[in-house]
């Protein structure tokens, strides 16, 4: 082999390596992102999303899903007596019971809704109704709150005996008119009335809205979670 093809050849053995370790490095560089912005997104003990996943995808879904004619329920979900679990039975236990809540709720989302855990023992789902919207859609989401409650609420197992789950829930039919996060506000005061009226569900209706027009949000339960919106709220709030 002649020196000057000598050189050839080792120019590009070199140019080659370089470029596998380019190949390499961005490769790896990808995957890195990818999981950054996955942990960004979704709640590192559920596995599903978080509030700032739920408020990246909540508008694109329901905007796609009323454009196809869809009902769209957003959901709220605040477990009751969560803090007993874990004062009895350890945070294991709790955490045992938030990740049966979040798998029963990505199941009631299905492959075109979301579930999210917002903080705490307080959770989301967004989804399209099985109808088209010529049905009774306020039927529709009222029949289907108190389905979703009833499976929802089914005691976990934990170590070999049943934890009780309790839930309140409140929601709002959905459309492209407003943002994701008018309806999501529709829902926790549809939460609140519920809870106000002891009852465990509750729809967002007109008459929600007056009754909770000077809902007081300084209440101890909102102001412990850190996550919650209500904590940095004004003292009153008014519906959307």
């Amino acid at each position: 082999m002649t020196p000057r093809l000598r050189a050839l050849v080792t120019a590009s053995a070199i140019s080659a390596a370089a470029t596998a370790g380019y190949l390499t490095a961005r490769h790896s560089l990808q995957a890195e992102l990818s999981t950054v912005r996955h942990a960004a997104t979704h709640d590192p003990l559920t596995g599903i999303c978080n509030r700032a996943g739920l408020t990246a995808a909540a508008d694109t879904l329901i905007r796609t899903a009323y454009s196809a004619g869809r009902h769209v329920a957003v959901v709220l979900v605040d477990l009751v007596g969560f803090k007993k679990v874990n004062d009895t039975h350890g945070h294991d236990a709790g955490d045992h019971i938030l990740t049966a809540v979040a798998n029963r709720l990505t199941g009631f989302a299905g492959p075109a809704g979301i579930a999210a855990r917002l903080g705490g023992d307080e959770f989301a789902v967004i989804t399209t109704g099985p109808a088209t919207r010529h049905h009774d859609a306020d039927t529709w989401l009222a029949d289907w709150l108190t389905h979703i409650h009833t499976r929802l609420t089914t005691p976990v197992t934990y170590h070999a005996r049943p934890l009780a789950v309790g839930a309140t829930l409140g929601a709002a039919l959905a459309d492209s008119g407003y943002p994701a996060a008018t309806w999501l506000h529709r829902a926790d005061l549809a939460m609140y009335a519920a809870r106000a009226q002891r009852r465990t569900t509750a729809v967002f209706t007109e008459h929600t809205d007056t009754a909770a027009d000077q809902r007081p949000t300084d209440r101890p339960r909102d102001l412990a979670r850190p996550t919650s919106p209500l904590a940095a709220a004004p003292t009153t709030r008014r519906a959307a």
